[in-house]
């Protein structure tokens, strides 16, 4: 009887146990997303790298740190500091395991494009956000991402208007898929409609 008694106290407390980690991770979840909206990358890294590094198969924290990493790398690249070119490196590595794990999930192509395009290589990155686009066709985020690409590849190339239309084109289809995306959002897209449409006069 005495067993019993302890074999149910010990379940009862691996449950509560339990609850508590489930309710704690998604506390932690929840406060990095807020992070994250509010552009605060570093604090969303430092929050989730270690939860993230101990759930390698938990998608939406995995996901969440990659993203936030892709943001900190592509402000660093703007400001002209080289140490984007190693520490793309983990999103991109994110993205491909993610992306063992569910082959069918848009979002570690998407992570390991966004990878590629800081990192100079736009016509993989077309490759990769294309893939992320058959599985979710309506993506306003990916269509930009395929425009940028266009856009890179473009500057790249010598007969770059084609290019150039391409992106353009692409990011028009981003404004229509936006629909109550962020008014910030599509601001940014529009001023890239402007750039390209000024490169193509």
């Amino acid at each position: 009887m005495k067993r019993i008694l302890w074999l149910f106290s010990c379940l009862l407390i691996s449950s509560v146990c339990l609850v508590t980690y489930a309710h704690s991770q998604a506390d932690q979840y929840g406060q990095a997303e807020s992070l994250f909206k509010e552009k605060k990358y570093d604090e969303v890294i430092r929050l989730i790298s270690e939860p993230a590094s101990l759930e390698p198969g938990n998608f939406k924290l995995n996901i969440l740190l990659a993203k936030a990493q892709i943001e900190k790398c592509a402000i660093l690249k703007a400001k002209g500091d080289k140490s984007y070119k190693t520490l793309i490196h983990q999103p991109y590595q994110k993205g491909r395991m993610l992306h063992k794990i569910d082959k069918t999930r848009p979002e570690p192509y998407y992570i390991v494009a966004r990878s590629l395009l800081i990192n100079n290589r736009p016509y993989k990155a077309e490759r990769a956000i294309k893939k992320a686009l058959y599985f979710s066709p309506a993506n306003a985020e990916y269509f930009v991402v395929l425009g940028d690409a266009y856009k890179a590849q473009a500057e790249m190339s010598r007969n770059s208007d084609g290019l150039l239309s391409k992106a353009k084109d692409t990011y028009e289809k981003a404004l229509k898929a936006t629909e109550e995306k962020a008014e910030e959002f599509r601001s940014i897209v529009e001023e890239k409609v402007n750039e390209v449409s000024e490169k193509l006069k």
